[in-house]
């Protein structure tokens, strides 16, 4: 304690002293946030991002702030002036958080071999990520544990009210952290990077100490040198109130475990990008600081009393059930551009009505519990301390409670009732004889909260959560005039999201499978998304058909790994997935063609964050590839990186090859080009593929590659397995595996010249701002055009070391049915026109079958309703004729059609086509018949004048006059 002889020279008011220290403390907070997010970040990225290696980070985390809680709870400042300890312990945090920041990368590095070597023994691996990170954040967490304790112990606050004075400090440090959160999210991170961030985190807590300082210099002269140069001395002379302590524990638990709970409710509504969380942070940040900023101001009033800290976490529990019951769910923009900028402030809108009220009341109990405690203790530091130091505690038990008990036992909403129930609970534990006492007002407020709590209980709505997942898939279960058009089949509310199984069916039988996350569709077995999926599995095995091992990264729906099943010569296949939920759901897939992958004696799966995988395992593979979330989905960036590309570099044989996915249609342009510099940078050997869409499709190789022999590539087709699975995606011959490429390197270089590569410390070069559908659309149509992209193809060096020129001859069609076909989807198209080139100017079935609306999945079921009935289905026809036309019997298309026309059911489309069809079979005279016959349904127009003229240019067809 500060020397009784030594006065201060200052006649500064205390309240003009706390305003200082309050302004000290919010640059603190600042800092704080900033370091602890780019922490937690980037160990993330060096011990992983798993949902174990998330806990034991945060735990590490929590445990070097809960020890430095412990020791102001049990030291006292000896020889230094307070503000002289306080400023050493924020100028050590603003070096050490600095010195992590750049030091966290070099580390992964240096303990990759070590991490290899421990790999096949995880228990001990676990062990020595949670005692390495432990060890990292031990001095920084521990200074910061004990900041706030210390800074309370200044001289000039003496005089002040301590209950006025902690709950302002408090609630100003913790709005200090809310501008922290929201500055470094939206400004600082993209503006500078992780590295300067983290300068600018320690410039706030360096000027907070350097602020501090200047003020223990007007306080007077320095105190004389001890023997024992220590500033702490640990001396406990004290009986702590272990009934208020307890309170702080639960409180402290209640409120984290709420704030998950909050979070994956939400997640219901909006995409969590990095600024939807760290707008949901900012406002329960927002809500605890101002609640200690009242608690303070309004200190005199509550503590006349000791009844109403019950009465507080009555509120609290009510709160919590009527802020879910009531949440404003029509705000909430139901829209597949979740990402769309202007939905932000929605967020924070429903982020207020669910958390903001509670947060309020939170910040106001800790500090009134934090006075209690000082009058039992008397020690301001250790009173403080303490009381941090229990609450600490509860808060790093709450999220583990939550997410690995709680969430996956009884979901959501019971978590939010059980929360409300404890809150009750520790009322009733706290209460004192007066708090029942109906001679006062305060013991008539406690029983009137204890009955409505129990009232809203008795008529809460318990099934109010099904209507929450209805609305996370609604877009998908629903088209656009209203009608159920798809169903959920499974829904798993998991350890770290809320997973829901959607399934479309079509003529009665399952056609495909969506998997939504939270409110967002991760991924799914659509015949157009399991063409790019399965690319990715046989694009490598093209170029590579000696390959034997392969690691697929992220399972999604599972298309491409039931693609490397079905190729006989690999002999092990290594799947890796953050979500043991992902693995559960793989047998409630159904569909046409659809199998388990899982089952497959080859199939090896682990839980476990793709990148340390890569990081910490030590086998090398011939392929790997990913099927990994839309890159602007939190947690998604480093998937994307520069540094995660050459990490799977590092992990291929010499020659082995890598796929990885670039959705052009989910990104800006400038964005695209910066992953694809990141990949360039990684892969010296690098090309980029794709079908007529613009799902991207990145290729690196580990060496120069080699040349592959057309034997080679047709044996990929003509095997059973892999043959039939490519015809179905639309592979219908070797060439068209050609016909997918757009560039090499060189012309990556050329169009990323002036971009920087997305990296690790530059993650906001992939923004969370909303796309230019129309520049992505220019930007990918120019390596559509057929003519420039044959070219390409056969300028590029790297196609003439690894491509057998023996099929480069009938390239040049097949580019064309690309770009007719990517034309077609984005610009639309005269649809019977490109139908007649596919018919009579290739022997191609899928374009055919997708220029009339079907697919190879759509034909299998309608083929098998229509084989299971006496006449098929009025509704399978269509299908039925795309499937006649794409063998190329048109005489079974006529058929068909002539049967719809008998019963009414021609559709104007139809006749065209059935006159189409008429003229094609060399049955013009029936054509004519039908046109005349169906005069008063056709209106001349452009499409019409153009028919009639084509057909009566090559068919002799008259048209009617």
């Amino acid at each position: 304690m500060v020397n009784d002889r030594l006065q201060p020279r200052s006649d500064w008011s205390s309240a003009g002293r706390l305003a200082i220290l309050s302004s000290v403390l919010f640059l603190s907070g600042i800092g704080s946030l900033i370091f602890e997010t780019l922490w937690l970040r980037l160990s993330g990225l060096t011990f992983g991002n798993s949902i174990w290696s998330a806990a034991l980070i945060l735990s590490s985390f929590m445990a070097g702030m809960a020890l430095g809680n412990a020791f102001a709870a049990s030291s006292r400042i000896r020889r230094w002036r307070p503000l002289q300890l306080y400023a050493f312990l924020e100028l050590l945090i603003a070096f050490l958080g600095c010195a992590i920041v750049f030091g966290l990368p070099l580390l992964g590095e240096w303990l990759r071999p070590l991490f290899q070597a421990l790999w096949n023994y995880q228990s001990i691996l676990l062990g020595l990520r949670f005692v390495l990170s432990f060890l990292l954040l031990l001095l920084p967490a521990t200074a910061m544990g004990l900041t706030l304790p210390v800074l309370v112990e200044d001289s000039f606050l003496q005089s002040a009210e301590f209950g006025r004075a902690i709950g302002i400090l408090y609630g100003v440090n913790t709005l200090g952290a809310v501008a922290g959160a929201v500055l470094g999210e939206a400004y600082l991170v993209e503006a500078f990077g992780l590295l300067g961030t983290a300068l600018a985190a320690g410039a706030a807590t360096s000027i907070a100490a350097a602020t501090a300082l200047l003020l223990a210099r007007r306080d007077g002269a320095a105190l004389p040198p001890a023997r024992h140069p220590l500033p702490l001395r640990l001396r406990i002379t004290y009986h702590p109130p272990w009934r208020l302590l307890f309170v702080s524990f639960v409180t402290g638990g209640i409120l984290l475990c709420l704030e998950v709970v909050w979070f994956r409710f939400l997640r219901l509504y909006v995409a969590l990008s990095s600024t939807a969380f760290s707008i949901m942070l900012a406002v329960v940040l927002v809500g605890i600081g101002l609640g200690g900023v009242v608690s303070g101001a309004m200190h005199s009033r509550l503590a006349r009393s000791n009844l109403l800290l019950p009465i507080l976490l009555l509120f609290a529990a009510i709160l919590t059930l009527l802020c879910y019951e009531f949440f404003p769910a029509e705000i909430a923009q139901t829209s597949p551009n979740v990402f769309d900028i202007r939905s932000w402030p929605q967020i924070a809108m429903l982020s207020f009505a669910l958390m903001f009220p509670v947060a309020l009341i939170s910040g106001i109990i800790f500090p009134l519990i934090v006075a209690r405690v000082q009058t039992s203790v008397g020690d301001r530091m250790n009173s403080t301390g303490l009381t941090t130091l229990f609450n600490t505690s509860g808060a790093a038990l709450g999220p583990l409670l939550t997410s690995f008990v709680l969430l996956p036992a009884v979901g959501f909403q019971w978590s939010l009732l059980l929360s409300a129930a404890s809150y009750t609970l520790l009322a009733i534990f706290v209460s004192e004889r007066g708090n029942w006492s109906f001679t006062r007002p305060l013991g008539i407020a406690t029983s009137a909260l204890l009955a409505a709590f129990i009232l809203i209980v008795a008529l809460f709505p318990y099934r109010r959560d099904q209507a929450h997942f209805a609305h996370a898939s609604l877009p998908y279960v629903m088209d656009g005039r209203g009608n159920l058009i798809a169903q959920v089949i499974k829904k798993v509310e998991g350890t770290s999201d809320t997973w829901q199984l959607v399934r479309r069916d079509l003529f009665g039988e399952p056609y495909y499978c969506r998997l939504l996350t939270n409110g967002f569709s991760m991924s799914a077995t659509l015949p157009r998304s399991q063409r790019y999926m399965r690319l990715f599995a046989y694009l490598p095995l093209a170029l590579r058909p000696e390959s034997e091992d392969a690691l697929l990264i992220c399972y999604g729906c599972g298309v491409t790994a039931d693609a490397f099943t079905h190729e006989s010569r690999l002999k092990r296949i290594d799947i890796v997935d953050i979500s043991r939920e992902v693995f559960d759901l793989a047998p409630f897939y159904s569909g046409p063609y659809s199998a388990n992958p899982l089952r497959d004696p080859r199939v090896i799966t682990f839980v476990q964050d793709g990148r340390f995988f890569l990081q910490g395992s030590p086998r090398q593979y011939d392929i790997i590839t990913g099927e990994p979330p839309p890159p602007k989905v939190a947690g998604s960036v480093n998937l994307y990186t520069e540094e995660f590309f050459s990490l799977m570099n590092s992990r291929l044989k010499q020659g082995g090859i890598a796929t990885f996915w670039l959705p052009v249609d989910q990104l800006k342009v400038s964005e695209a080009k910066a992953i694809l510099r990141a990949f360039r940078n990684a892969f010296p050997n690098t090309s980029v593929w794709a079908g007529a869409d613009e799902e991207w499709i990145m290729m690196g190789i580990n060496g120069p590659g080699r040349r592959v022999e057309e034997g080679e590539i047709r044996r990929l087709l003509s095997n059973p397995g892999t043959g039939a699975d490519l015809r179905r995606m639309g592979i219908e011959v070797p060439e068209q595996l050609g016909a997918l490429f757009l560039m090499d390197g060189e012309e990556i270089d050329r169009i990323t010249g002036e971009i920087a590569p997305l990296t690790d410390f530059y993650p906001k070069r992939l923004s969370d701002a909303a796309w230019d559908e129309s520049a992505s659309h220019r930007f990918a149509s120019t390596y559509m055009v057929a003519s420039s992209a044959i070219q390409r193809f056969l300028d590029s060096a790297m196609i003439n070391k690894i491509w057998p020129p023996t099929l480069n001859k009938p390239l040049q069609s097949y580019f064309i049915v690309r770009e007719t076909r990517y034309f077609s989807r984005v610009q639309g198209s005269n649809a019977l026109a490109e139908l007649d080139l596919y018919l009579r100017h290739s022997r191609l079935r899928v374009p055919v079958l997708e220029i009339l609306g079907s697919d190879e999945f759509r034909l299998s079921i309608a083929e098998t309703v229509a084989h299971n009935s006496e006449m098929p289905p009025p509704e399978t026809v269509p299908d039925l004729v795309a499937g006649a036309l794409a063998r190329r019997d048109f005489d079974d298309a006529i058929r068909l059609l002539e049967s719809e026309k008998k019963l009414g059911a021609l559709e104007l489309n139809d006749l065209f086509i059935l006159t189409y069809l008429y003229c094609v079979n060399g049955e013009v005279n029936k054509a004519e018949d039908l046109v005349a016959s169906s005069s008063g349904l056709i209106k001349r127009d452009w499409f019409v004048d153009w028919l009639w003229g084509k057909l009566q240019a090559e068919f002799g067809f008259h048209p009617p006059p």
